[in-house]
């Protein structure tokens, strides 16, 4: 990703941040939550994880949690 669309791509998550404290104050929580999966996914672009990478960290999170119980 170049640098402009990566400056671009941070510049919208404080709008998405507000857009959330708005719905969910507005009482929205499942807007806020959907927000919450669009600032996620605009982070991993932005980090470029890829979503089979974000599926192992989470199984690796998974089995450790597992583990420790």
């Amino acid at each position: 990703m170049d640098e402009f669309s990566a400056h671009r791509l941070r510049n919208v998550i404080p709008v998405l941040i507000a857009q959330r404290n708005t719905v969910v104050s507005g009482g929205v929580p499942l807007a806020g939550h959907l927000i919450d999966l669009a600032i996620m996914q605009v982070r991993l672009t932005l980090h470029d994880i890829s979503e089979e990478e974000l599926s192992e960290f989470s199984n690796l999170l998974s089995m450790d949690l597992e583990r420790s119980s």
